[in-house]
């Protein structure tokens, strides 16, 4: 059950004034990001996490995947690429949830198979 979460917001501040704000794609490894761990309230605030999930009776871990990471988020219904910054992972049962960030500022939580990983 999600029960904290960030609404997409477009903002045109920089990442600085804005913890969801653009991301300049030469600094996009110093993206705030979790890994390793489940995300708690202070890391949403903190801009490091999007989400919080309570997994109540499903297993609860972090997803091992590269983090920070580039990838393209797959729009499900259009199939077109937008590039995004992969800052937190984490599976509740079997679904496979990311916490994303918006290069032109903003962010979304998606699963896993939603995302088209970069590699460099």
């Amino acid at each position: 059950m999600l029960i904290n979460s960030c609404d997409y917001k477009k903002e045109t501040k920089k990442m600085s004034e804005n913890k969801f704000g653009p991301i300049e794609l030469k600094d996009w490894k110093k993206t705030p990001f979790i890994k390793g761990r489940l995300a708690t309230k202070e890391d949403i605030d903190l801009g490091k996490a999007i989400f919080q999930i309570e997994g109540k009776g499903q297993e609860h871990i972090p997803l091992e995947i590269e983090i920070p990471s580039l990838a393209y988020h797959i729009d499900q219904d259009t199939n077109e690429k937008t590039k995004v910054v992969v800052i937190q992972a984490e599976q509740v049962g079997t679904e496979k949830v990311v916490g994303i960030r918006y290069l032109n500022g903003g962010d979304g939580v998606c699963l896993l198979f939603e995302l088209e990983l970069i590699s460099e």
